[in-house]
């Protein structure tokens, strides 16, 4: 049985799917498998996949549409001791598994082994940005209470224990037609897995292609999709019978607030309207539980978060 198995859901990937795959083929730890599962690519993606061979790789097809869909199909398939989910588009530097594999040897009790990672675009793609993972250095509760409103990582930023990944905590295929459904996957595993950090830099995350799902310029459909997210999360809490706690009330204002200057710079006055009185609630909510109020949120208390908002926005523009 291979050590690590590589899920990637494909659909419409044609430009890239081939490059994903060498990235993987190039990796210096070999034990792995490839489970690269179609979602209904119409755009030759399917037969481009088919063109590299190499038994290690797993050709299939997902009986139902979405990327969730698509990476569950792929978890019930796969052999592996730990999975590495890698979308279509993105890439892997030659040394991350091995890498990812040494800190999770360190680390035996890990469930998730967690990494930094690089944005680039097409445009640029020798311009990265490295990025972070959330929680790194602080203790497990500062990850917790981010993981309610954000996603923690990018997706192929993290190595999972296959025993950590039951059927109820497979990805949410009913999230599968909005954006942002990696919100809700991580939030549910890290309320019951170890995490540990490792010093990989090696997933490399390609952003503003054609037809990406994470359209953030889009504040229609990011609304949808993270508030689709953040009330799945909500729900979670709910039917564990757990409080959300007073940074997680904060980081869900954020989460809110981020939307609505979204959606402002975008003319979009729904939006604007729907992720204002979000965020307002979610700042309530934060002096409903909170002992000692912080003074960041007093003032906004004070001002009106509108009104704080539009401040604190003109005040990073100029």
């Amino acid at each position: 049985m291979p050590t690590v198995s590589i899920i990637t859901p494909l659909y419409n990937k044609v430009g890239y799917i081939i490059d994903t795959i060498r990235s993987v083929l190039s990796q210096s730890y070999s034990d792995w498998e490839m489970l690269i599962v179609d979602n209904g690519s119409t755009d030759g993606s399917w037969k481009k996949a088919q063109q590299i061979q190499d038994d290690r790789i797993r050709l299939l097809q997902s009986p139902n549409q979405g990327p969730g869909a698509a990476r569950n199909y792929g978890l019930i398939q796969a052999r592996g001791e730990w999975i590495q989910f890698l979308d279509a588009d993105d890439l892997l530097e030659p040394d991350h598994l091995e890498n990812q594999l040494a800190t999770a040897q360190q680390n035996p009790d890990a469930e998730i082994i967690a990494g930094w990672w690089q944005e680039f675009t097409d445009e640029n793609p020798t311009v990265r940005t490295l990025k972070y993972p959330a929680g790194i250095g602080q203790p497990a509760h500062v990850l917790r209470d981010a993981a309610i409103a954000f996603a923690p990582w990018t997706v192929h930023a993290a190595l999972v224990r296959r025993s950590a990944l039951s059927p109820d905590f497979y990805w949410p295929e009913q999230l599968d037609q909005y954006l942002g459904e990696d919100i809700a996957f991580w939030f549910r595993l890290i309320g019951k897995c170890t995490v540990a950090y490792g010093e990989s830099k090696g997933a490399l995350y390609r952003t503003q292609t054609f037809q990406c799902r994470n359209q953030c310029f889009n504040p229609e459909k990011w609304f949808q999709g993270v508030h689709a997210a953040l009330e799945w999360n909500l729900h979670y809490l709910a039917s564990k019978d757990q409080q959300y706690t007073p940074t997680q009330s904060e980081n869900l204002m954020r989460v809110y607030s981020g939307l609505y200057l979204l959606a402002r710079a975008k003319n979009s006055t729904e939006i604007q309207s729907q992720a204002l009185a979000k965020a307002s609630q979610w700042l309530e909510s934060y002096f409903q539980v909170a002992d000692r109020a912080k003074v960041s949120m007093l003032v906004r208390r004070f001002l009106g978060l509108k009104l704080f908002l539009n401040f604190a926005n003109s005040y990073r523009e100029g």
